[in-house]
């Protein structure tokens, strides 16, 4: 009979991996230690479309203005995330899927952990924080990914952890 304890074991470190503690004091203070921490690893070219969407998404957060970010987007563009069942269509609906998204929260600040840049596709790993527009604090991570076609956005669909946005008791 053989033994699960390598499984398990193997089991308990996945477990402790996602439930790390990732705000920045956790970072810093595992930093100094010899175990791997999420890092702000990206080098991309300073014109590049995504430092263009990184710089408008934060831009957006901070001003509520969604047009500089949707003119990223092509004329016939798509949108999806998790709470949606089919994509969006068209830099108009493009445009009130950025604000919704901004009404979800009194204020949010996202920051990019780690960019992969190909020739058509954008991967981007992100924190977001600030707090709901209930005034309740939140902290969520996902990934966005963006087809690209002629420098423009041809595709968007993002994955996030969707239980920040559950009702107060059921978290």
């Amino acid at each position: 009979m053989q033994s699960n304890e390598p499984r398990y074991r193997d089991q308990i470190q996945q477990d402790d991996f996602f439930n790390a503690d990732l705000t920045d004091a956790a970072v810093r203070n595992h930093a100094q230690s010899d175990q791997t921490v999420p890092s702000a690893n990206h080098q991309t070219h300073p014109d590049s479309l995504a430092e263009r969407f990184m710089q408008l998404l934060q831009q957006m957060e901070a001003t509520q203005a969604v047009e500089p970010l949707v003119s990223l987007f092509a004329e016939d563009a798509d949108v999806i995330n998790l709470a949606m069942s089919k994509p969006l269509r068209g830099q108009q609906q493009i445009r009130q899927f950025w604000q919704n998204y901004l009404s979800v929260f009194d204020r949010i600040q996202s920051r990019f952990t780690h960019v992969a840049e190909g020739k058509d596709t954008i991967t981007l790993e992100w924190i977001s924080e600030g707090a709901l527009a209930s005034g309740e604090p939140f902290s969520y991570r996902g990934v966005s990914i963006l087809e690209t076609k002629q420098s423009q956005v041809q595709h968007f669909r993002t994955y996030y952890d969707s239980a920040t946005f559950l009702p107060q008791g059921a978290k």
